[in-house]
C-alpha cells in the first residue's frame, strides 16, 4: 500500500510560516484589510469565502481544493477543542 508523503505543515499557519509569507502579504492578496485578516485568523478562518481562498490559491500557486483543505484543518481543530472544553465543562454526576 502506498504512503502519503508527511507535509511540512499541517495547516494554512504552517505553511505560511514555513513559505516565510507575511501577514500582511496575505490580507493584501486577500484583498482586506490587515485588521480583518487578523480578526478571521482569531476566528479561526470561519468567515472566509470562496473567493478570498481562490484568491490565495492562485498566490500561493496551489489547488483551491489543498489551499480549502488547510484552512479546513484550523476550523476543525479549533471545532474540536471547543468541543473538548464542553464536555471538561460538565458537571458530572455520580
Amino acid at each position: 500500500m502506498e504512503q502519503k508523503p508527511k507535509l511540512l505543515y499541517e495547516d494554512l499557519h504552517g505553511l505560511l510560516e514555513f513559505r516565510g509569507i507575511k501577514q500582511g502579504k496575505i490580507a493584501e492578496v486577500m484583498k482586506m484589510s490587515y485588521n480583518n485578516w487578523y480578526k478571521t485568523k482569531q476566528n479561526n478562518l470561519r468567515n472566509l469565502s470562496i473567493n478570498e481562498i481562490d484568491e490565495l490559491a492562485m498566490f500561493l500557486e496551489l489547488p483551491p481544493e489543498q489551499v480549502f483543505s488547510l484552512c479546513y484543518a484550523i476550523y476543525k481543530r479549533a471545532w474540536f477543542e471547543r468541543q473538548n472544553e464542553a464536555v471538561a465543562a460538565e458537571p458530572t454526576t455520580h
